[in-house]
């Protein structure tokens, strides 16, 4: 059971409660909406070779790719997930945060400009190469120095937004497309792939002007601790380094360093070192895998073969629902993202993945009666349970992965945990691309029950083994995998670091009942 009262909420803190309000949290909150840019060209990309396709301008200079080569074309981009991430990794412990988010920019302009200006189909492929380098190397640090740099009572509603930008880029490049249709020249395929780098310059800007903030803990790692104590305080207490908050922030990260220098093993090798360590390896692997075989893969890359199955084989209609489609999954990620900290992880893992399960068997019913009946309403109905099993999607897959695996891993191994869960990511999304065709066309329909399978496995794994996280600050959920006192741990060390042992028994209220959660109640509230 997670804190009935987060012990964080009890401390003094020269904030107002509204962030918006409140210029320190305004400060950090900005520099957060700006990381999310980072994420907007993966999700601008996802969506553009689906509009390119449907462009006659750029099926004609490229020569009308097909088959296997226009599943290269797409899956060339996630190359460099197999190595980029264990690079960018490395940059960030050594260099800090802000080095591969500025680096990942310059590559990903650079291959924007490759793809733009590209005169055929090898350069094009080669510029979404490092198009892709680019993006993974943002794509391992943006989401730890995001949740490193947010307030406590916000870094849950910030982290679980980072994807949902994922949708906003989709639906850009979608809509781009669409009114780039009637030019007759060849930017009508050129002007959607220039727009796709506006999100990275933004970022570029931010960062090179000097207002991207370092991370106060690998700031405190490497000696700067009166540097990360004036941030800290800058963002979360308007200026007060005496305010309780930053002072026990401060005390958290030095106590939860401690333990890292401790560790026997600091490297990759770790993750296999310790019982603990094993469970977030597992983790990690169940939520890379997770956010691409459950079914998603089949939904995303090929809708339009499914709608065919059940007799929606009009283009115009196609593309009406894919729109319709990325915009209500905007719209769902959205809303779970704001209750994440009010629900918890573990009720939206289960709402979620219980949601998709029936929603897949549905779809998997319907389809297959179509099949034998060739009645149209049954082809139409299946529609609406496509769009309700991407809504329960976005409710797990989308707001917690990139929020779950960051926050339940100590500073020394956050990097290395994204970069693990990016490459795993990379594999699955190959899967996806060349298994998943082959199957719809072998067996159409039937193709589905392997995916509801796949989907109730999920669900049983976050019910006996996803622990809840909601309601501590990121030193102390970082070590809720190392046993049952381990986050309690945190908190009593600071206290001591600090010397705060006199504080009155409201503010030093325990922040664990119980390490191995079943049951994500939670009755407190946020003042």
């Amino acid at each position: 059971m997670s804190p009935t009262k987060p012990a964080y909420t009890t401390w003094q803190n020269n904030t107002n409660a509204t962030w918006y309000k409140d210029a320190g949290l305004r400060k950090s909150m900005i520099s957060i909406f700006v990381l999310y840019f980072c994420v907007f060209t993966l999700g601008y990309d996802g969506s553009l070779l689906n509009g390119l396709q449907t462009l006659e301008q750029w099926q004609i200079y490229f020569d009308h790719p097909s088959g296997g080569t226009l599943g290269l074309i797409s899956m060339v981009m996630y190359f460099p997930n197999l190595v980029v991430p264990l690079l960018a990794s490395w940059i960030s412990e050594k260099y800090g945060r802000r080095p591969p988010v500025f680096i990942g920019s310059i590559i990903c302009i650079i291959g924007t400009f490759v793809v733009t200006f590209s005169n055929s189909r090898g350069m094009f492929m080669g510029g979404r190469a490092i198009l892709g380098a680019g993006i993974s190397m943002q794509g391992v640090t943006a989401p730890a120095l995001l949740l490193e740099l947010a307030h406590p009572r916000l870094r849950s509603i910030a982290g679980a937004s980072y994807l949902t930008v994922y949708y906003v880029g989709s639906t850009t490049s979608a809509w781009i497309c669409y009114g780039t249709q009637s030019m007759d020249s060849n930017w009508a395929w050129r002007i959607p792939c220039l727009i796709m780098c506006t999100g990275v310059v933004i970022v570029l800007v931010y960062v090179s002007l000097g207002l991207m903030p370092e991370s106060p803990r690998w700031m405190i790692k490497n000696g700067q601790h009166e540097k990360a104590l004036r941030l800290l305080a800058a963002m979360h207490a308007n200026g007060d380094e005496q305010d309780e908050l930053v002072v026990r922030s401060i005390a958290e990260i030095e106590a939860s360093l401690e333990l890292d220098r401790q560790a026997k093993h600091t490297g990759y090798s770790a993750f296999l070192k310790t019982p603990g360590n094993r469970r977030r390896l597992l983790v990690i692997f169940m939520l890379a895998t997770g956010t691409q075989l459950n079914g998603v893969g089949l939904v995303s890359y090929y809708l339009a073969p499914i709608l065919s199955l059940v007799g929606i084989t009009e283009r115009g209609q196609q593309a009406g629902l894919n729109g319709g489609l990325a915009i209500f999954n905007l719209v769902c990620s959205v809303v779970a993202a704001q209750v994440v900290d009010r629900w918890g992880r573990r009720p939206l893992w289960l709402l979620g993945n219980s949601g998709q399960l029936v929603c897949f068997i549905l779809i998997t019913a319907l389809s297959g009666a179509f099949a034998n009946n060739a009645i149209p309403a049954l082809g139409i109905s299946v529609i609406p349970f496509l769009y309700l099993y991407y809504g329960f999607y976005d409710i797990c897959w989308t707001v917690l992965p990139n929020l779950y695996i960051p926050e339940i891993t100590p500073y020394h191994l956050r990097t290395k945990a994204l970069s693990i869960y990016a490459i795993i990511q990379a594999v699955s999304i190959t899967f996806n691309q060349y298994v998943n065709p082959v199957a719809l066309e072998k067996i159409a329909w039937k193709y589905y029950i392997v995916y509801v399978v796949v989907i109730l496995a999920y669900l049983i794994y976050a019910y006996f083994c996803l622990v809840e996280t909601k309601g501590y600050t990121i030193e102390e959920v970082s070590r809720l995998f190392d046993g049952e006192d381990a986050a309690a741990d945190v908190e009593h060390q600071a206290t001591e670091i600090v010397g705060l042992d006199q504080l009155d028994d409201k503010a030093q209220v325990s922040h664990v009942e119980d390490s191995h959660v079943l049951s994500g109640a939670h009755t407190g509230r946020r003042d």
